[in-house]
């Protein structure tokens, strides 16, 4: 069967939804041919999330800004796909209606619930995806993938969680805020946790600004205990630190399935229902939008975290319960039952 991924990266809206995108189609890629469908900018905001998709060797067919419907649907009229999967918040309801009338089957990466979409499946990998209502907003008979049995890990984290051994002490903190950081927010919690006494290992994202690279690497110079991280084995460093500071995407369920108790900063709105539920749930120490980061003394959050073990394993106890290893296999497998009805 041919598939379709929709779904975009680049320095204004990150990485995040073609990192979850990668990961389902490689997945998918085991039993059908997979094709990814991202915009394109004369300015060239989407190159490091194309740059990303290409890495994994998948095709990628690029669409303008502003036609993409009528772009898209002229790509299907020439390729016929059988089912189109898309993972963007740059679509409503009248996307969803014109795509159905040209592709077998549809699903759609949600996460907020935000208005009515006429498609085949819904998948929410989310801890909070049983909280929204989707009785309203999708069909009778639209399937749903909810919750953190579908979890999209990266084979990375699948293969090394088990090898985790967790330190009695903490030795090694892991600063993460995603593939991009326009506001230069690793530099400014940088700033606060650099004294800490602790290796801390930064994560340059793909889409970081030149000048923020640059500004890390010269703090860096002046603290031996920063270690900077480009082009990151994401999994390895999490096997090697023991706490972490992360934006509050896909991220805190590899650190969840990895084990290390986090401090999870809300860098973007839908982050936001996300972070509260972890760390109400004590999945992760606390959470708070970076906004706030002024307001809030990061260093003695970190301080309590490190010197609390009776915490951090509380913490690591619940982490190993909600993270299913295999969740991106299921969905996986759920899609293509789906397909074989064709």
């Amino acid at each position: 069967m041919k598939i379709f991924i929709r779904a975009d990266g680049g320095k204004d809206i990150g990485l995040g939804h073609v990192m979850r995108m990668l990961v389902l189609g490689t997945e998918l890629k085991k039993n059908n041919e997979v094709i990814f469908i991202c915009k394109n900018s004369l300015t060239g905001k989407y190159e490091a999330g194309i740059k990303k998709i290409k890495e994994y060797d998948f095709e990628v067919i690029r669409i303008s800004e502003t036609k993409y419907m009528s772009e898209i649907i002229e790509i299907q009229n020439k390729c016929s796909a059988d089912l189109l999967i898309t993972d963007s918040y740059d679509v409503d309801e009248e996307y969803f209606i014109k795509m159905k009338k040209y592709f077998k089957i549809t699903g759609y990466v949600d996460d907020i619930n935000k208005f009515k979409m006429d498609v085949n499946f819904i998948i929410n990998q989310n801890i909070n995806a049983f909280d929204l209502d989707y009785s309203k907003t999708v069909n009778i008979n639209t399937k749903l993938f909810l919750g953190t049995k579908y979890c999209m890990l990266r084979d990375e984290f699948r293969k090394v969680s088990r090898n985790k051994f967790v330190n009695e002490d903490v030795n090694s903190i892991l600063l993460t805020l995603g593939g991009m950081d326009n506001n230069y927010n690793t530099l400014t919690i940088l700033e606060k946790i650099k004294n800490s006494n602790k290796d801390i290992y930064v994560v340059i994202g793909n889409a970081f600004p030149k000048e923020l690279t640059e500004k890390t690497y010269s703090l860096a110079k002046y603290y031996n205990n920063i270690h900077i991280c480009e082009d990151a084995n994401m999994s390895g460093l999490m096997l090697k630190c023991d706490i972490a500071i992360s934006a509050c995407g896909s991220t805190l369920y590899e650190l969840s399935a990895m084990r290390v108790p986090t401090i999870g900063i809300i860098v973007a709105e839908n982050q936001e229902c996300v972070a509260e539920k972890m760390a109400n749930m004590g999945l992760i120490f606390d959470c708070f939008n970076i906004e706030n980061i002024e307001k809030i003394n990061l260093s003695e959050l970190v301080s309590k975290l490190i010197e609390d073990k009776i915490l951090r394993k509380r913490i690591i106890e619940k982490q190993k319960k909600i993270v299913d290893l295999h969740g991106v296999e299921k969905l996986s497998n759920e899609i293509n039952e789906i397909l074989n009805t064709l």
